[in-house]
């Protein structure tokens, strides 16, 4: 087995570790303007415009939703052509969008806004920069992956607490006029020099042939249970990444405290990502959503009965633990599981199912934020819907190990 790997490692292009890096600063970069900025700006907003949380929140969920439904046809496209015009497009769709965000005064222009950003959601982020290492990779595939995820760990730390001094100093218009311009002058370039396809023969993947069609894949029992998991797991995600600054601010907490914890949360999945490169191997079938799951409970848990600045930045850590470990199952265990050929339409339906998730969480956890016990309840949903996850994505993973490559 050994002496396979270091074959088809032989056989990756070196040019893949160009795209990884390339990839490594754009989806950083594309996180934490396009994601994590909006929990940042939500109560600014609310207090300038004058509208309801859910009313905003709302607008984020629909971006969401449209990434779902055009990653699907994103993960195709790169099955089949090249990723340079389509990321390119992407960068510039999504600045100008955020620039325009900066100077909405009403409404329908808040959503046409963020019905674009979701397109551009769905072609920067990981869905598709996923799709796109992975063609390139085969032997030192999970290597590929691991490095661009460590990197997009560093999105919340960075972007959070920068959005969060741009919006203390120069107002929450200003702050993303900045990112909609670090976003144009940091990928725009990048994907149109450097980004080019991966040249690979169909028949070299054994995996994809063992595995039979798209259809047989998508059709099949155990590959839903492990998307529905997934989507819990990002429904979770969503709603702490939304929530936790607003959560914090009605706490009496500092927009500066709770800037830092929401980056904290971000770089928290930096360690989640190395326990994933260590140990791997270990947790391979099973143990993996068990592990990723599992501590999200636990850290939602802690939050639920302690409160204070300790807690906090404790809970922080774990969650972002449990996300890293997330990201990582997402990515790699369809393309152990099913093979290269067919990732980008396997992989756009999984992301599909999770960002479509993720788009409720948003408005849904507003609305139960008003219920009786508000972000109690709130958390106790949570916990819930970890545990449920644990539970499908386990039973989903039980059967066959993932095969490690």
């Amino acid at each position: 087995m050994p002496d396979r790997q270091e074959s088809l490692a032989s056989r990756d292009p070196a040019y893949g570790w160009a795209i990884v890096a390339a990839l490594s600063i754009t989806v950083t970069v594309s996180y934490g303007v396009l994601t994590y900025s909006f929990g940042i700006v939500l109560v600014p907003m609310q207090r300038d415009l004058g509208w309801s949380r859910i009313e905003l929140t709302g607008a984020f969920s629909l971006a969401l939703a449209v990434s779902a439904l055009a990653g699907v046809v994103v993960g195709a496209a790169l099955d089949r052509y090249s990723p340079r015009a389509l990321l390119t497009g992407g960068s510039l769709l999504g600045s100008a969008l955020v620039l325009a965000w900066s100077q909405v005064h009403n409404r329908i222009e808040l959503y046409l806004i963020f019905a674009g950003l979701g397109l551009a959601m769905a072609v920067l982020l990981y869905n598709s920069v996923f799709a796109i290492v992975t063609k390139w990779f085969r032997g030192r595939r999970r290597e590929a992956l691991t490095t661009v995820a460590l990197a997009g760990a560093f999105a919340s730390f960075i972007f959070s607490p920068l959005a969060g001094k741009l919006t203390v100093e120069l107002g929450w218009r200003e702050a993303l006029m900045v990112l909609a311009a670090i976003l144009a002058v940091v990928t725009i370039p990048v994907h149109a020099v450097l980004l080019r396809p991966a040249h690979r023969e169909p028949e070299e993947d054994p995996v994809a042939r063992s595995n039979g069609t798209v259809r047989a894949v998508i059709g099949s029992r155990r590959f839903w249970q492990f998307a529905l998991a997934l989507a819990l797991g990002s429904f979770t995600w969503s709603v702490i990444v939304v929530q936790l600054v607003p959560f914090l601010l009605d706490q009496g907490r500092s927009v500066a405290f709770a800037a830092f914890a929401a980056g904290l949360v971000g770089i928290g999945q930096l360690p989640g990502r190395l326990v994933f490169v260590a140990f791997g191997r270990m947790l391979g079938g099973s143990s993996l959503p068990v592990a990723s799951f599992g501590l999200a409970a636990l850290a939602l848990g802690l939050l639920t009965v302690n409160r204070s600045e300790a807690a906090v930045l404790s809970f922080a850590i774990a969650f972002g633990t449990s996300a890293g470990l997330l990201t990582l199952m997402t990515a790699s265990v369809p393309s152990d599981l099913y093979g290269q050929r067919i990732y980008g339409i396997v992989s756009g339906v999984i992301y599909a199912c999770s960002n479509g998730a993720r788009a409720a969480a948003p408005i849904a956890s507003s609305a139960v934020a008003m219920l009786p016990g508000h972000y109690t309840t709130l958390l106790g949903l949570l916990i819930s819907l970890s545990v449920v996850a644990t539970l499908l994505g386990g039973f989903a993973l039980h059967t066959e190990q993932p095969r490690a490559r």
